[in-house]
């Protein structure tokens, strides 16, 4: 069935309005998925880095490819990492008459501010290494000082879940060893080559940048409607990996879904399907998570209109353990009108084609860049609501108490909620295949249940 009509036929039926129908059919599941492997076909794009730089060229081009103004806003310097180009395969010498055997690394990933690097060395377990020699541990650990420097250190034991892919990290700036992670299979191997006694040697090569940047943050405008009182809500996400793997997950769906929320509305009122919102609406992608945010709060909240209130979205293109979209936090009180307002477009459309079947509400977890603002002095004073819409979050499954007076579990009663897992989380597995590709539809929901409930909220302003 063609979705526009599945929205035609909802808005008929029951509370929620033609326009809502119309709003939530300009929301493509299919585009969000293509721009989240544009995105990741750039680099992790880390705040202040090359790859950074051509992901706020494209959104300020998706942007303004929308009809909305468009600025950019260069951020302050701060230390960044990219990691352009790296190998690793691994040789076993022959014993007993027989032959070599090489293993490429194909899922190693270096650790952030790793410095370039190249060469040959003998691979060791976790012990005192000689200089000149490769490392492998199965959870990183600096060289004590007054020790000798490892050329390499290869770790096996910070992986996902599964295994499959190396988590990535961030080393300390100036260490001397450039760091891979590797997938546990890849270290099996290594560490069952050395337990027979054979002599590994690894060859190794890695580019990589570590330099001062300034991320770039790119914020557009959708004009409220003539006669409109001031201010301004905002729909955000981080649009840098942050862990500075690939990224898909966290955040590339989060991005995609503030460009689908920004087309889908402007769409509609170019056509005169719906009339301007009430009040102003922008979009804002951050070029580094947390720290743009903070520029932001600091320097250009309040420059203009006031602010009235944040959606943030972060991980919220894939889930490996359920199918169910998440609201946080529900424990602060200035969010409370707010997450009644999605939770009643959650009433009118959940279920329906489009929307998700189940969804909660949980406690303050932290980590995303909604807290930024709930935590500031504006939102704070005027009891302003900074919420985040996802449906996973950290790399393993949780369980949280249920907040007083909040609904929890839309599919049960009980005293705890659920928060569902990636299992690529910061991993080299951050992939569109491995995620977004698989759940495109997490993308969807989340922009039609954030595009109808800011909407919502507004025009509540004015009644």
């Amino acid at each position: 069935m063609i979705l526009s009509l599945v929205f035609s036929i909802c808005a008929c039926q029951g509370p929620p309005a033609d326009a809502e129908a119309t709003l939530a059919a300009g929301v493509s599941d299919e585009r969000a998925k293509r721009t989240v492997q544009e995105l990741v076909a750039l680099g992790p794009r880390m705040g202040g880095t090359s790859s950074g730089a051509k992901a706020a060229a494209y959104r300020g081009r998706r942007f303004e490819a929308a009809g909305l103004s468009t600025v950019v806003i260069e951020d302050g310097e701060k230390w960044v990492h990219s990691q352009e180009k790296w190998s690793v395969t691994a040789t076993a010498a022959g014993t007993d008459g027989a032959e070599a055997e090489s293993l490429e690394l194909a899922r190693a990933w270096p650790y952030g501010f790793s410095p370039s690097a190249s060469g040959t060395a003998t691979l060791v377990l976790d012990t005192a290494a000689s200089e000149g020699q490769a490392v492998l541990q199965s959870r990183y650990r600096r060289a004590r000082r007054g020790t000798t420097e490892p050329a390499l250190v290869l770790v096996d034991g910070a992986t996902t879940r599964d295994g499959s892919y190396p988590v990535v990290r961030s080393i300390r700036r100036g260490t001397e060893a450039p760091v891979f992670g590797i997938a546990r299979g890849e270290g099996e191997r290594l560490r069952g080559w050395l337990d027979a006694g054979r002599k590994v040697e690894v060859r190794y090569t890695l580019i990589a940048n570590n330099v001062r940047g300034k991320p770039r943050t790119v914020v557009a405008t959708l004009p409220a409607r003539a006669g409109a009182a001031p201010g301004y809500f905002l729909y955000c996400a981080h649009g840098d990996s942050d862990s500075g793997g690939p990224g898909a997950n966290d955040n590339a769906s989060g991005e995609a879904i503030v460009l689908e929320i920004a087309s889908a509305w402007a769409d509609a009122i170019k056509a005169g399907a719906v009339p301007a919102p009430t009040r102003e609406v922008r979009f804002a992608i951050w070029g580094s998570e947390i720290f743009s945010t903070r520029e932001y709060v600091n320097e250009h909240m309040d420059t203009s209109a006031p602010i009235l209130g944040v959606i943030n979205y972060d991980q919220a293109g894939f889930g490996s353990g359920a199918e169910q979209l998440n609201l946080e936090p529900d424990d602060v009180p200035a969010n409370v009108p707010m997450v009644r307002t999605v939770l009643a477009v959650l009433d009118d459309f959940g279920g329906k084609e489009g929307f998700p079947e189940r969804w909660a509400t949980n406690k303050s977890l932290g980590g995303t860049d909604s807290y930024v603002f709930s935590g500031s002095k504006r939102f704070r004073s005027d009891a302003l609501p900074a919420l985040t819409l996802f449906t996973s979050a950290w790399g393993s499954p949780e369980e949280h108490p249920r907040t007083d007076g909040m609904p929890g579990e839309s599919w049960t009663d009980r005293e705890r909620v659920t928060v569902d897992y990636d299992n690529y989380y910061h991993s080299a597995g951050d992939l569109p295949e491995n995620t977004t590709d698989k759940e495109p539809h997490n993308m969807g929901w989340c922009a039609r249940v954030g595009l109808l409930a800011g909407r919502r909220y507004l025009e509540a302003l004015d009644e």
